[in-house]
């Protein structure tokens, strides 16, 4: 007859606390992971669209068109009107 010894396992590898460190994981780690992709997901559809010109959008080709009262190439003229000083 032999005697079998039963070991009880450390609290870390019960499957109980297992499974609840894994869906937390889970939980926390994909929306993260998520919004980074959906993040980089933008930023490269925005610079594409400005790339190629895509819906008119396109970046000014001059350095004189930066600051506060030069309007983009493609605005319309009532927009120019808005926004030149007079």
């Amino acid at each position: 007859m032999s005697l079998a010894v039963s070991r009880k396992e450390p609290w870390y590898r019960q499957e109980l606390f297992l499974s609840i460190v894994k869906s937390t994981a889970v939980n926390f780690l994909l929306p993260f992971v998520n919004g980074v992709m959906l993040g980089f997901g933008e930023i490269f559809a925005n610079e594409l669209v400005i790339k190629y010109g895509w819906f008119e959008f396109s970046r000014p080709l001059q350095a004189t068109s930066v600051g506060l009262y030069n309007s983009p190439s493609n605005a319309t003229a009532e927009y120019k009107k808005t926004i030149v000083p007079k």
